[in-house]
């Protein structure tokens, strides 16, 4: 089953038609009845947003979605046999895209503190820091995910 997420297209051109429309956070959240906080992390590019989300906002601005949002499609996977606390591993469809510390945690189906583990130990992928979030290119998560296929067993 394939479902949709938007995303701002850019963050700051998003920011800019606020301006010019002359809202600012609180006026748009209201308008597009969202709260201040997640408007706040949207427009930081934290969040993503459905598209009824995406057309109220647009709607609130007086601009068309598509100049405003970019989709991002994600696929589930198979979720028989997962622990609930592991969640679907959504794959960007980008040529590679890069990953979160939770998302590789999803794609490797083990929990985010093993994954956290095997950094500290030295044997988790080579992530590198974006702002202040830790990111990894899905081919090479991938890869070490990969590695752990072709080990012999203990």
């Amino acid at each position: 089953m394939t479902e949709s997420s938007l995303t701002p297209r850019d963050p700051a051109g998003l920011r800019a038609a606020m301006a010019s429309a002359g809202l600012d956070t609180v006026r748009l959240a209201r308008a597009s009845g969202v709260t201040k906080q997640f408007l706040s992390l949207l427009l930081r590019g934290h969040r993503r947003c459905r598209p009824s989300t995406a057309q109220a906002i647009a709607e609130a601005i007086g601009k068309p979605v598509a100049s405003l949002f970019t989709p991002l499609m994600f696929e589930d996977s198979n979720t028989e046999d997962v622990e609930p606390h592991m969640t679907t591993t959504p794959v960007l469809r980008e040529e590679d895209p890069l990953l979160t510390f939770e998302e590789v945690a999803a794609l490797a189906r083990v929990p985010v503190k093993t994954l956290r583990h095997y950094r500290a130990i030295g044997k988790g992928p080579e992530f590198f820091p974006i702002g202040r979030r830790l990111k990894i290119r899905e081919s090479k998560a991938r890869a070490w995910i990969e590695q752990f296929e072709n080990a012999p067993a203990e």
